[in-house]
């Protein structure tokens, strides 16, 4: 009898050491399970780059350049953002240069492939600042360092990890 129970109790040792070690590096050695965590830089909007589409908003002969590009998902579900682009060009013969700032705080939530954002955005331009909450739903994926999130109007928003 003595004999038998010693088989049993390594034998039930080792499954539990294997399972505990599948656990722990099919987890990625225990990070958070939420896809969005950690800090990312917003790569392209709709397959454009971000200087690409401020040029579509301020004009081809605008100087885009980014300054700051940095989100910040939390596990608790809550979120920063904070994003600074300079702006150089010309408007009647006088050079113009400035910087807009936008800052985000807020929340989100998955279920499944789904994402809800609830943000409360703070624009500057040239001294003006102007506050909104906006709510964005739609689809999300995450291949590796790249985070996708389509919303239910059909824009196209991809991060890189940082």
């Amino acid at each position: 009898m003595f004999g038998q129970v010693i088989p049993r109790s390594f034998l039930w040792f080792v499954c539990l050491c294997a399972v505990l070690g599948i656990g722990i590096i099919g987890c990625g050695g225990g990070e958070d399970e939420n896809d969005w965590v950690g800090t990312w830089a917003m790569e392209s909007v709709d397959g454009q780059s971000l200087e690409q589409s401020m040029k579509e908003d301020f004009g081809e002969e605008a100087n885009v350049s980014i300054v700051t590009n940095s989100w910040r998902f939390n596990s608790d579900g809550t979120m920063d953002a904070e994003a600074r682009v300079k702006i150089e060009g010309a408007e009647g013969g006088t050079e113009i240069t400035t910087t807009i700032s936008q800052n985000a705080t807020g929340t989100y939530s998955l279920s499944g492939s789904s994402y809800t954002l609830t943000l409360e955005i703070t624009f500057n331009f040239f001294g003006y600042a102007e506050t909104e909450t906006e709510i964005d739903t739609g689809t999300w994926s995450r291949k590796g360092n790249t985070l996708t999130l389509i919303s239910d109007e059909g824009e196209t928003i991809v991060f890189k990890k940082k």
